[in-house]
């Protein structure tokens, strides 16, 4: 009896926690739900502390061009700010959305959806990332290369080693040596890996 009611007490201190500091973060969207969790599961709180989501989900993720992924067992989709499923749970892995779309693995591959749920690029990668300045990092077997929106490659599979572009620039890794490169894949700078 003591442990469920310390238990309780603790939840409850822990719902009450997640409030206070999410109202001290200076960046919090007042009109944008915030994921919470209590006694292992998931849902989402108004910028008043109001639950606007109820507690159903295994994992939830924060909000990201409207749309939020939630995962259920083994299986992600998106949910809207308003709590409706608009993308089903039927993604073993699933990335947020970025420029319009996110990465969703099915099986052992990766491909992209729209925000309506519509696949728009093929499961293909072997890893995928979410989109920067149009450009998606991927992965197939060994080497990464950077897509468009299309799935085509603008810049081929030849790294060991890629990271998202910023301000237009992204560092890959090649044997053994980092290289800073453009949106176009043209080398700006080689650096000798220590």
């Amino acid at each position: 009896m003591k442990n469920k009611l310390r238990q309780s007490i603790f939840a409850s201190f822990a719902s009450v926690a997640s409030i206070f500091f999410i109202s001290c973060d200076t960046t919090f969207n007042n009109s944008v739900p915030k994921p919470i969790q209590i006694e292992q599961k998931w849902g989402y709180i108004s910028s008043k502390g109001q639950l606007v989501v109820p507690l159903q989900y295994d994992e939830a993720c924060p909000f990201s061009e409207g749309l939020a992924k939630v995962t259920v067992g083994d299986k992600s989709g998106y949910i809207n700010q308003s709590g409706e499923l608009v993308v089903p749970l039927q993604y073993d892995e699933a990335l947020s959305f970025l420029q319009g779309c996110a990465p969703v693995r099915l099986d052992q591959k990766w491909g992209y959806i729209n925000q309506e749920g519509k696949r728009i690029i093929d499961f293909q990668f072997h890893e995928a990332w979410g989109f920067s300045e149009n450009l998606a990092c991927v992965r197939v077997e060994d080497k990464y290369g950077y897509i468009n929106r299309k799935g085509e490659f603008i810049i081929p599979l030849q790294f060991d080693t890629a990271r998202d572009f910023t301000d237009g620039y992204a560092v890959a890794e090649r044997n053994g040596q980092l290289w800073v490169i453009n949106t176009m894949g043209q080398v700006l700078e080689l650096h000798q890996k220590k």
